[in-house]
C-alpha cells in the first residue's frame, strides 16, 4: 500500500507534529526531560516552512521547485528556494524576516547534524517569530488560513504563539510595566547582533555595555525599551548607543535602521 502526501499535505504534517512537540515541551505539568522536545518542535516548523516555500514555487512554475531544471529530480534547498521567492517571484519578504529564517534554518541544521546544547529561551523566541511569519506568509501567498490546517488538538498551542503578538495594554516584563508589544520587539531584537554600515558589520552594544555618556550601569531595565542588561535593545529605542559613532542610534547619521530596510 502507497501513500501520497502533496507538498501542503506533507507540510501540514510537519507542522502539526511540530505544535503535538511544542506541547510537549513547553507543558509544565511534563517531566524536566520533555525539554528535548524543543528540537524536534523546530526542526519540524522548519521543515513545514520548506514545504510550504516550494509549494508557493511550485503554483508559479513548477520547475522552479527543482535544483536543476534540465534534469527536474532534485528539489531546492530551503535556502534556495527562499532566494527564489525573492528575486524570481519577487514576493514581499522584509529583512528581518530574512534574518529570521536563516537563523531558524541554521539552528535546524545544527540540531541534525551536531551535537547541540539547547538554549530554551533562544528556542522559544526564534520558535514563536518563525511561526507567526508562517501563518502570516501562508495566507498571503496561498489564500487560505494556516488554521484550517492545524489540527484541533493544537489549537491551544496555536493561540498561545499568536497571542504573543498581539498589542494590548500593559504587561509586567523584567519587573518593570511596559506595553505588550514590547517583549516581542526585545524578542525579535536579539535575532540581530550587527548593524551594517556602508557594508561594513558593526556589533551592537548591549544594555549595560555602553561606554559613553548614556551609559546607565546603575539601572537593571532599560528606561526607554525596558529590555534587561545583557540583551539587545528593541528596535527604535531612544538609548540604544551606535557601535559605530557611539551617538544614539535614532539620532546618529549612520543610518543604520535604513540600512536593514534596504
Amino acid at each position: 500500500m502507497k501513500i501520497k502526501l502533496s507538498l501542503l499535505d506533507n507540510a501540514y504534517d510537519f507542522l502539526n507534529n511540530s505544535l503535538n512537540d511544542f506541547h510537549l515541551g513547553t507543558n509544565e505539568d511534563y517531566p524536566e526531560d520533555y525539554k528535548r522536545f524543543w528540537k524536534s518542535s523546530l526542526v519540524n516548523l522548519v521543515q513545514s516552512m520548506e514545504l510550504i516555500f516550494k509549494e508557493v514555487l511550485r503554483r508559479e512554475n513548477e520547475i522552479f521547485i527543482y535544483e536543476n531544471i534540465d534534469t527536474p529530480k532534485k528539489t531546492v534547498s530551503i535556502s534556495t528556494a527562499l532566494l527564489r521567492l525573492k528575486n524570481i517571484l519577487k514576493l514581499d519578504i522584509t529583512y528581518k524576516d530574512e534574518k529570521t529564517i536563516k537563523k531558524a534554518i541554521d539552528l535546524r541544521n545544527d540540531m541534525i547534524h551536531f551535537e547541540v546544547e539547547l538554549n530554551i529561551h533562544e528556542l522559544s523566541t526564534i520558535y514563536t517569530i518563525i511561526f507567526e511569519f508562517l501563518h502570516s506568509f501562508h495566507y498571503r501567498f496561498l489564500g487560505e488560513e494556516l488554521h484550517n490546517s492545524i489540527h484541533s488538538d493544537y489549537w491551544e498551542e496555536e493561540a498561545r504563539l499568536i497571542e504573543k503578538f498581539k498589542k494590548t495594554d500593559l504587561v509586567l516584563y523584567g519587573g518593570v510595566e511596559v506595553s505588550k508589544y514590547y517583549p516581542i520587539e526585545i524578542a525579535e531584537s536579539q535575532l540581530f547582533p550587527t548593524y551594517t554600515v556602508q557594508d561594513v558589520e558593526y556589533k551592537r552594544i548591549k544594555f549595560g555595555e555602553e561606554q559613553s555618556e548614556f551609559a546607565v550601569s546603575k539601572q537593571t531595565n532599560c528606561g526607554d525599551c525596558a529590555v534587561k542588561k545583557g540583551y539587545f535593545h528593541a528596535f527604535g529605542c531612544d538609548l540604544e548607543i551606535c557601535p559605530k559613532c557611539s551617538d544614539q542610534v535614532i539620532n546618529c547619521s549612520c543610518n543604520v535602521y535604513d540600512e536593514m530596510v534596504d
